[in-house]
């Protein structure tokens, strides 16, 4: 009975871990993919060409003039979803977006919120 009980309580935490990894691998994935769009906007998005980070579903997105740049869509696993406000964040040449957050979280309740501010920096 006692070595069950100990299983159980090793078991039931080496599960929580895994649910807080994918929403931290997801939150550092989202922080890249923001500070990617930001760089690249600034290297060379003209005025009417911005690139475009998209958070929705378990996807990731970053486009320039409408298509994907390479590496994305980054699909986010391990029952790992975003809920963005606005779901589009737009950066101009001087790298700046429109203000936002997305929230990751994971169907255990486990879940962190990335702030994006007006200058384009994102952080949680």
């Amino acid at each position: 009975m006692i070595l069950v009980g100990i299983l159980s309580v090793v078991l039931m935490s080496r599960m929580g871990g895994i649910n807080t990894a994918g929403v931290q691998a997801g939150r550092d994935s989202l922080i890249a993919a923001f500070f990617f769009a930001q760089q690249t906007a600034m290297a060379r998005a003209a005025t009417g060409n911005p690139v475009q980070l998209v958070a929705s579903g378990n996807t990731i997105n970053v486009t320039e003039n409408g298509n994907a740049l390479v590496g994305y869509p980054l699909t986010l696993s391990g029952g790992v979803t975003l809920t963005a406000t606005p779901t589009t964040f737009i950066f101009d040449k001087l790298g700046r977006s429109n203000s936002g957050s997305v929230v990751i979280s994971h169907s255990s309740g486990v879940s962190a919120t990335i702030t994006v501010e007006a200058s384009g920096y994102a952080h949680y």
